[in-house]
């Protein structure tokens, strides 16, 4: 989901939040993060991305938008903060620079081992990453603790207060890890539900699970992931592949229009992939999914709709990506950056 041509913001609030973002990203201390968040440049662009991105919630007033209007202000404030943490994956960072983390790591320095730590939201706070990332402004704090509440569960709310405090709350745990994994030459990566290290060998360090890719295939994100031949193997996950079928059947189980039908039929498959394209042996995996998909579609939408075959999403012709994807650590600041361009990152949808 993109921004419309027909989105625009406030005068000038835009220009105003990228100039005071930059601020934050060259401040090595941080004591008046709550001046900045409630700047009106800063809340009306928060305003006009929740009128955006949750346009039924706005427009009824609901209380969920006001949270996300609080959400969306403190994540323009400490966004130029967390993209200073190294390893981090930052949420406009595309799948393909996970994807193209693993390849390097495992193909070409033959780190086969993997190594997992789950971060667990139940017990985050915001203080110990605070501190490693200079916040003293308490204030801001007390703000975010108290939002730091609505992390909990699987909602799209509960979701993006992850997104917004990820590089935060673990700002430490990261920071500590980062310096173990030089210390055993390991790869890191991270985002804000799980620690990945890469090593050729296993070593002890708290809290993390190992498991050796040569001999299984392992969950990553939407993938499962394994090593064949020295070389990382990574399809689609059978519970994507679970989800994308079981929205399929739910979409055409309704008595709503063809038209209908079909968007919530695309949407998924487009969310299939948004992450499958950087995975090389999803290709043929695709194919044979897209195969299933489409029988029951011409069956029960375009036999009796032909004029809808145009708009159907079709996975066997959608391009593959897998080029080595790195992610641009100053996109978020860099004035080439077009504000169209710099507006799409803040989608509360991964």
């Amino acid at each position: 989901m993109g921004i419309s041509k027909t989105y625009q913001p406030g005068p000038g609030d835009v220009a105003l939040v990228r100039r005071a973002q930059r601020s934050l990203a060259l401040a090595g201390r941080h004591k008046d993060l709550m001046k900045y968040m409630e700047r009106d440049s800063f809340q009306n662009v928060a305003a006009d991305l929740v009128q955006h991105y949750m346009p039924r919630s706005h427009s009824r007033q609901l209380e969920i938008a006001e949270v996300f209007r609080e959400l969306f202000s403190t994540w323009l404030v400490l966004a130029p903060i967390a993209n200073r943490v190294q390893g981090y994956w930052r949420p406009w960072w595309c799948p393909g620079v996970v994807m193209s983390w693993l390849r390097v790591e495992i193909n070409r320095f033959q780190r086969t081992c993997l190594g997992r730590l789950s971060l667990d939201w139940a017990t985050a706070q915001v203080a110990p990453g605070a501190a490693a990332a200079q916040i003293t402004d308490d204030a801001f704090l007390a703000h975010a603790e108290a939002l730091l509440g609505n992390a909990w569960g699987d909602t799209l709310r509960a979701n993006f207060t992850r997104y917004v405090f990820g590089g935060l709350v673990w700002r430490a745990v990261a920071k500590q890890a980062l310096a173990v994994a030089r210390e055993h030459q390991a790869g890191l990566m991270w985002n804000e539900n799980e620690l990945w290290l890469l090593a050729r060998r296993p070593f002890e360090t708290k809290g993390v699970a190992w498991v050796d890719l040569r001999g299984e295939a392992v969950d990553i994100l939407a993938w499962s992931v394994r090593v064949a031949d020295d070389n990382l193997q990574a399809r689609m996950s059978e519970s994507s592949v679970r989800r994308l079928k079981d929205s399929v059947r739910a979409a055409l189980a309704t008595d709503a229009s063809a038209e209908h039908k079909l968007r919530q039929i695309n949407n998924p498959t487009k969310s299939f992939y948004h992450w499958a394209r950087y995975a090389f042996d999803a290709k043929q995996q695709a194919a044979e999914l897209e195969a299933w998909i489409w029988r029951r579609v011409s069956r029960h939408i375009v036999q009796n709709s032909p004029k809808l075959l145009a708009a159907y999403f079709n996975l066997k012709t959608a391009t593959w990506d897998t080029q080595l994807h790195f992610g641009r650590v100053s996109y978020l600041l860099d004035r080439d950056v077009t504000d169209e361009d710099w507006l799409n990152i803040w989608n509360p949808r991964r």
